[in-house]
């Protein structure tokens, strides 16, 4: 019985060890049990709910750029996109493989894509494609579940409907530079489909038209997939800012039509509030091929055409004025007294200073011709005398009133300030002095002077305005500084008005037409330029000057011309600039008329002479 006893007592004691075991790991595994489900509950749901929901960037749709109008320059359109996220997608390889049987992804692409993964963070989407075909998109859509990682997405991308028309105003998007990732902490910028401004009024105003990013809450399967989009936490993207601009869409169209395959610049300017009607370089490129990115062929197509067409020229450009130039020096010369404008000079065809002949665009000479006559019949050779008694350092001062080397604030890029020479720049610039030639040259708008096509539309409007220094103006709601007075004597401009007049309304003025602009009862003033591009050698003065026409074309003069409109009551200042166009009395005459008339009967001022007037 004590061994019965003793074999019990050990069962009864293993027993209750055993119990005791069972009960201490019970309370383990219910404690375990009570410390996830409750104490650490809601840590958990947050861990599930990161399993089972992510928060998207919702990407705002970007302003639209309009004319004065409230045309469309710059607007929105539908396109279909795909993205992966890597840290989604087991296998990158297979993954572009299954793409590629549905949308073509060349080698090319597929390094860019491997590359973006490798230079961003694992939850950063990749763009894989954009501007996908829908019935590609669509079949995209079906094999999602083949696809973890892989999210199909429909947004907006930017287009420029007029195709080029406004091409350099408007600029155009791109994706984000390494330097703007890192100068700018807006998230938007890591979204793989997200461009914003390289350009234009599209880089300048960037901030403003890209809009603010919302998110989206979405329940994902364990593959990733998308199944159920949710309403809490969800912000939404608030649309980009409007930009207005002050051009009129169909006046720019037209005077683009104008130029046909010429190239060079035209800008038109309300002459009292200085808003620009038109600001347009030629030839245009089309903006909208560089939303997604150029080819190298179409790169290369760009980069080799003679004509520039990526070079904004109207603000860009660098040209001698020619012969528009003489308005400054007329003001100069009456604001120094150095002649009357009764005061009659004798030009004979040319005027020799040292050893070298300076000669008069008329090689017969005009004969005796006051100041209005000189303006009036281009004459070279009163200018050349004028100049020697008044000296270039005195003629700086009033172009500078009048707009000319000067930068405007407009909200574009690539402005260039020219030149207005006088002695002392000659020094600094080149270290030499100047010469009485060199203040010949500059006389006539030669030599060191040199002016963009948008400088002499606004020298042109001050003229007309006659009292205040207007300052263009682009983008409606931009503050410039307040004109100030023009602080050139009022009876000094009407006698340079008064030539301009001459020279389009009167007999043997440079760019006389009996019609002349073409508006009943509206007389136009302006002034013709003809640019020199290569000199003229004395053996081919006595050989004959060859034509332009026998030139190549980038040895061919410019053509430029300025003018307003109406005589009295100025609305509109207008300056043309036709590269290698030849004489200013010619092409950019003939623009600058048409695009005045057109300018005033779209602000309802005159009537049509006839038909023809404004073809």
């Amino acid at each position: 019985m004590s061994k019965q006893d003793d074999n019990t007592k050990t069962i009864n004691r293993r027993a209750a060890l055993l119990g005791i075991g069972g009960l201490g790991a019970f309370s383990v595994l219910a404690g375990r049990l009570y410390y996830l489900q409750v104490t650490r509950a809601e840590d958990y749901k947050v861990l599930s709910d990161n399993n089972r929901f992510n928060f998207n960037t919702v990407l705002p749709e970007r302003g639209q750029i309009v004319d004065r109008n409230g045309v469309a320059l710059a607007t929105n359109k539908q396109d279909f996109r795909l993205v992966l996220v890597p840290e989604r997608v087991n296998d990158i390889d297979a993954t572009l493989a299954r793409i590629n049987k549905i949308l073509p992804l060349e080698k090319s692409k597929r390094k860019r894509i491997k590359r973006d993964i490798k230079s961003k963070a694992k939850f950063i989407p990749v763009l894989v494609d954009e501007q996908i075909d829908w019935r590609v998109f669509s079949r995209l859509n079906i094999k999602m579940p083949d696809l973890p990682g892989v999210i199909p997405i429909e947004g907006k991308a930017r287009n420029y409907p007029h195709h080029g028309t406004f091409a350099h105003v408007l600029g155009y998007v791109g994706k984000p530079s390494p330097r703007a990732l890192k100068n700018d902490k807006d998230t938007l910028l890591r979204q793989p489909t997200f461009r914003m401004g390289k350009t234009g009024i599209e880089q300048s105003h960037d901030q403003a038209l890209r809009g603010k990013a919302g998110r989206k809450k979405v329940e994902v399967n364990a593959v990733g997939r998308t199944v159920r989009e949710w309403d809490d936490d969800k912000i939404p993207a608030a649309a980009g800012t409007d930009i207005w601009l002050t051009l009129d869409s169909e006046l720019q169209s037209y005077a683009a039509g104008l130029f046909k395959e010429e190239s060079g610049g035209v800008a038109v300017m309300d002459v009292t509030t200085g808003e620009l009607r038109t600001l347009l370089s030629m030839p245009v490129f089309d903006n909208n091929l560089f939303v997604s990115g150029l080819s190298v062929a179409q790169f290369k197509k760009l980069d080799t055409d003679p004509k520039r067409p990526q070079f904004n020229k109207v603000i860009g450009g660098g040209y001698p004025p020619a012969s528009t130039f003489k308005m400054v020096v007329m003001l100069a010369a009456l604001a120094h007294n150095v002649i009357e404008p009764s005061d009659k000079i004798f030009c004979t065809g040319k005027t020799f200073i040292g050893n070298r002949d300076f000669h008069c665009w008329r090689r017969s000479g005009h004969g005796l011709v006051n100041m209005q006559q000189a303006l009036q019949q281009s004459c070279d050779v009163y200018f050349y005398e004028i100049i020697q008694r008044l000296g270039m350092d005195k003629v700086k001062p009033f172009a500078e009133k009048l707009g000319l080397g000067q930068i405007f604030k407009l909200g574009l890029g690539g402005q260039t300030r020219g030149i207005i020479p006088d002695p002392q720049w000659k020094l600094d610039r080149l270290g030499s002095k100047w010469r009485t030639g060199d203040s010949l040259n500059a006389s006539i708008g030669q030599g060191f002077v040199v002016t963009t096509p948008l400088q002499l539309t606004v020298m042109t409007a001050r003229i007309a305005n006659a009292r205040m220094a207007v300052s263009p103006l682009l983008v409606v709601g931009d503050k410039l500084d307040a004109a100030q007075a023009l602080d050139i004597n009022p009876e000094h401009l009407r006698i340079v008005q008064n030539a301009m007049r001459a020279v389009c309304e009167e007999p043997g003025g440079t760019a006389y037409l009996p019609n002349g602009l073409g508006l009943l009862g509206i007389e136009l003033a302006g002034k013709t330029g003809t640019g020199q591009v290569k000199g003229i050698s004395t053996a081919e003065r006595l050989s004959g000057v060859r034509d332009n026409k026998e030139l190549p074309w980038k040895l061919r003069d410019h053509s430029i011309f300025v003018g307003y409109a109406p005589f009295e009551n100025p609305r509109f200042a207008a300056g043309v600039l036709v590269e290698h166009g030849g004489s200013g009395a010619k092409l950019a005459a003939d623009i600058c008329r048409k695009v005045l008339a057109k300018a005033l009967v779209r602000d309802g001022i005159g009537e049509m002479a006839s038909p023809a007037g404004n073809n």
